[in-house]
């Protein structure tokens, strides 16, 4: 696969090694373990999901994801910063309309109970679908930001929005946002930002934090720039 960056600037995407760019120059590959300087810290807990996330931003732009579920370590995640969309999206779906088939299963025959006098038997299924409904709710409930991998829709990494971590979480990301702003800066302008793009999202389907099919995705939406 190739791209055009001017009149006689091919490049080969899937074979590196092309001086003009620097592509091997400092900063661009991720560092070595033991050259890690971390900056910050965060920790999420999910009793329902029963996992344990990690998140440690080191080396200006480089973010570490380690995760737990069920007192198992998944694969680390480690993703470069600079290929990240400036900002989150903030993802809330509360299920709304599971909320109201509750309230109705619980108003509408309380509405007739007191207007027909009927034994408070027949309640019970009503209600109990109701109870069901509630618990389906609670489960289901969503509300997160998710990282979305630069120029495409596809999620890199997700943050959830629990009250609790209100100061913590939003102060984390906010440094984060700032690595990701900090880390482009150092990119070329328009099209000379590609091969480094599908270059790390290359390394990352490689090692499993994004599908092949993914990876094809954002592939392609940076070569229609």
């Amino acid at each position: 696969m190739t791209v055009a960056l001017g009149q006689s600037d091919i490049i080969d995407l899937e074979n590196w090694g092309i001086p003009d760019l620097d592509l091997q120059r400092p900063g661009w590959d991720v560092p070595a373990r033991e050259n890690w300087q971390i900056e910050s810290r965060f920790r999420q807990t999910s009793v329902r999901a029963k996992t344990s996330t990690l998140f440690s931003r080191f080396n200006r732009h480089y973010l570490s994801v380690r995760m737990h579920r069920r007192k198992k370590e998944l694969p680390e995640k480690v993703i470069d910063l600079t290929f990240v969309e400036p900002q989150p999206r903030e993802i809330k779906d509360y299920h709304y309309k599971l909320w109201f088939a509750a309230a109705c299963l619980l108003i509408l025959p309380a509405a007739i109970f007191a207007l027909v006098p009927l034994s408070w038997w027949w309640l019970i299924a009503p209600v109990g679908a109701a109870l069901v409904l509630v618990a389906v709710a609670l489960r289901r409930h969503r509300h997160c930001f998710e990282f979305l991998a630069l120029n495409s829709d596809v999620v890199l990494f997700t943050i959830d929005a629990w009250p609790s971590d209100d100061i913590k979480r939003n102060a984390f990301i906010e440094a984060m946002c700032a690595s990701i702003v900090l880390g482009q800066r150092q990119l070329p302008e328009g099209k000379g930002r590609i091969p480094r793009a599908v270059s790390e999202m290359r390394r990352l389907s490689a090692e499993g934090v994004i599908t092949k099919e993914q990876y094809e995705a954002i592939k392609r939406n940076w070569f229609a720039l």
